[in-house]
C-alpha cells in the first residue's frame, strides 16, 4: 500500500515506518495511558470521597418543598439574581397595571390605528426564566452557596392492573454552603421573602379548594391587584367601624389579649344587602388593605363533606380571609322552623355538610383559629338563627342601594385622572369633575340603583362624561320602567 501511495518509496524506508508502528514501539504510551488513567482514576475517587466526608460533616443544607411558599419566594429571587446557562422558561403571568411599563410603551408604537390586536400584544410580552433541574451556583453576600434542583415522582400500583402508575410530580431544591451553621441560608431565606413579598403588595391573591375528593388542599387560583378601599361604596361611618374592627383583631398584641380571656381568636362577618352592591368587592379590598390572602370555599362543591370541611378549615393559615359566598343559597343555613320567607325561584342547593358540620367546623372545639370569616347574603332573614348568633358573627354590615353620597363618589372614581397614564391633556380638572359629579347626583334618585348598576352605566360612558351627564335621565327612566315591568309581571 505504501509503495502505491508513494512509489519513490525505498524497501528500507518501508521497513522503519513499519517498524515505527509496532507494538513494541507503543509499549512505552500504553503504559503511560494506563499510569495516567490509574492516577486520574483513584485521585478522583479519594476526592470524592474527601469531598463526601467533608460534606458530611462541613455542610449544612435546607430542603424546601415545592408545596411550601418558601419554594416560591427563592424561585423568584434566582429567576432575577442567578446567572446560568442551563434555564427553564415559562410564560409569564402579567396582569393589570402592574405589567412592564415598557411592554406598554413598546406595543402603543407598534400599534396601528389605536386598535387592541391580542397577537401583537403577546408578542411584547418576554417569559420568564428560572434555573432548571440540576445543581447550579450562586453567591449571596459574598458566600458560595450551591442549589440543586430536584423532581421526583410518586407511584403506585393500579389495584386493578397492577401496573405502576405516577400520582404526583412532588419538587423540591435544595440549598447548602459550607460550615456549621445554617444561619447564612436562613439569612438568604429570610432576603428572598421580603424581596417577593415587597413586588406582591400590589396583589391580593385567591386560594380555592383543589380537588376535594382525593386530598383537600388549598391552591393558588388567581392574582388580582389590590382593590383600593376608597372604591367601595359603603356608608363612611360602616366602613370606618369595620376596617378598625378587623385592624384591632389583626394586631400582633390581639392573640395574647383573646388567650388570657378565654375568647377563641377569631373574627367572623356577615355581609348583607341587595345583589350588586359590593359585598364581595369589599372582601377583597379587605384583603388588599390588610394583604391577607382570601379563601373562596363553596358548601356545594362536588365531593364536600363534613370531614372534608373540617380539613379545609385545619389547612387555613393564621392570618387570612376565609369566604363563604351567598350562604343564604345552601339549604343547611335556612331557618329550620319554615319562616325562611319566599323562596320563590330558589333552587335547594344539595350539599353533604350539615349545619351541625358547619357550625362546628366554624367554631367548634378543634376548629381553626386566627381567621376571618366572611359570610355573605341576599336575604339574612332566613338565615338559622345559629348560624348568625353573636360569637360566630361579631359585626353585621348592611349593604344598601347608592346614597347621594355614594352616587357622587362613583362618578369621581370613574372619571379621576390615572396619574401613571402619559396621555395628561385628558385630566379632568378638579373643579369640574367636582361639579360634574355633583349634578350627576342630582340627577339620580337615592336608593333606587346599586352600585353595579350605576358602575355598568358609566363604564359605558368611561371616556366622555359629559355624555354620562346628557343620557342618565333616559337611562334611569328605562331602568325603572324595565324594574316595574319585571315586578307586575311577577
Amino acid at each position: 500500500m505504501l509503495e502505491t501511495l508513494v512509489p519513490a518509496a525505498s524497501p528500507d524506508f518501508i521497513s522503519n515506518i513499519l517498524e515505527w508502528f509496532s507494538f513494541a514501539s507503543f509499549n512505552w504510551i500504553f503504559r503511560l495511558v494506563t499510569f495516567t488513567f490509574a492516577i486520574i482514576s483513584s485521585t478522583t475517587y479519594i476526592w470524592g470521597r474527601v469531598l463526601y466526608y467533608i460534606s458530611l460533616y462541613y455542610e449544612t443544607s435546607v430542603t424546601i418543598d415545592q408545596s411550601d411558599q418558601i419554594y416560591t419566594h427563592v424561585m423568584a429571587w434566582l429567576a432575577v439574581n442567578v446567572s446560568t446557562r442551563r434555564l427553564q422558561a415559562r410564560t409569564a403571568r402579567a396582569g393589570g397595571y402592574t405589567e412592564d411599563q415598557s411592554r406598554v410603551t413598546d406595543y402603543s408604537t407598534s400599534a396601528k390605528d389605536g386598535k387592541f390586536h391580542l397577537i401583537e400584544w403577546q408578542k411584547f410580552l418576554k417569559p420568564d426564566f428560572e434555573p432548571h433541574i440540576g445543581e447550579h451556583v450562586f453567591y449571596f453576600r459574598g458566600r458560595r452557596f450551591w442549589l440543586t434542583r430536584s423532581k421526583d415522582e410518586n407511584a403506585v400500583p393500579d389495584p386493578h392492573s397492577g401496573r405502576q402508575f405516577t400520582v404526583d410530580n412532588n419538587e423540591y431544591i435544595r440549598i447548602a454552603c459550607w460550615g456549621l451553621s445554617a444561619d447564612p441560608i436562613k439569612e438568604f431565606l429570610q432576603e428572598s421573602k421580603g424581596v417577593y413579598l415587597n413586588q406582591e403588595c400590589s396583589k391580593t391573591r385567591i386560594f380555592r379548594p383543589k380537588d376535594i375528593s382525593w386530598n383537600p388542599k388549598w391552591q393558588c387560583a388567581a392574582i388580582r391587584a389590590t382593590r383600593p378601599i376608597n372604591t367601595i361604596s359603603l356608608d363612611e361611618s360602616i366602613k370606618r367601624s369595620l376596617l378598625r374592627d378587623v385592624n384591632e383583631f389583626l394586631n400582633p398584641k390581639s392573640p395574647r389579649w383573646y388567650t388570657n380571656r378565654g375568647i377563641p381568636y377569631r373574627r367572623g362577618y356577615l355581609l348583607h344587602g341587595p345583589p350588586g352592591t359590593g359585598k364581595t368587592s369589599l372582601s377583597f379590598a379587605l384583603g388588599g388593605l390588610f394583604g391577607l390572602p382570601i379563601y373562596c370555599l363553596s358548601l356545594v362543591d362536588t365531593g364536600m363533606s363534613e370531614e372534608k370541611l373540617l380539613e379545609c378549615f385545619g389547612a387555613l393559615p393564621s392570618r387570612c380571609i376565609l369566604l363563604l359566598e351567598d350562604i343564604d343559597t345552601v339549604e343547611i343555613s335556612r331557618r329550620r322552623d319554615g319562616a325562611a320567607g319566599d323562596r320563590r325561584g330558589r333552587e335547594d342547593q344539595k350539599t353533604q355538610v350539615t349545619l351541625s358540620g358547619l357550625l362546628n367546623a366554624i367554631d367548634g372545639v378543634a376548629s381553626h383559629e386566627g381567621r376571618i370569616l366572611i359570610m355573605t347574603t341576599n336575604h339574612p332573614e332566613i338565615l338559622d338563627p345559629a348560624l348568625v348568633r353573636k360569637g360566630r358573627v361579631d359585626l353585621e354590615v348592611p349593604f344598601g342601594l347608592a346614597t347621594k353620597e355614594q352616587i357622587v363618589n362613583l362618578f369621581t372614581i370613574m372619571y379621576s385622572h390615572d396619574y401613571d397614564d402619559e396621555q395628561e391633556g385628558d385630566e379632568i380638572s378638579k373643579e369640574k369633575l367636582t361639579a360634574a359629579a355633583l349634578r350627576f347626583g342630582e340627577l339620580l334618585d337615592a336608593n333606587k340603583f346599586s352600585p353595579a348598576e350605576i358602575t355598568e352605566f358609566l363604564m359605558a360612558r368611561k371616556d366622555d362624561y359629559w355624555k354620562a351627564l346628557r343620557d342618565v335621565q333616559q337611562w334611569k327612566e328605562e331602568a325603572l320602567a324595565k324594574r316595574d315591568q319585571l315586578t307586575n309581571t311577577k
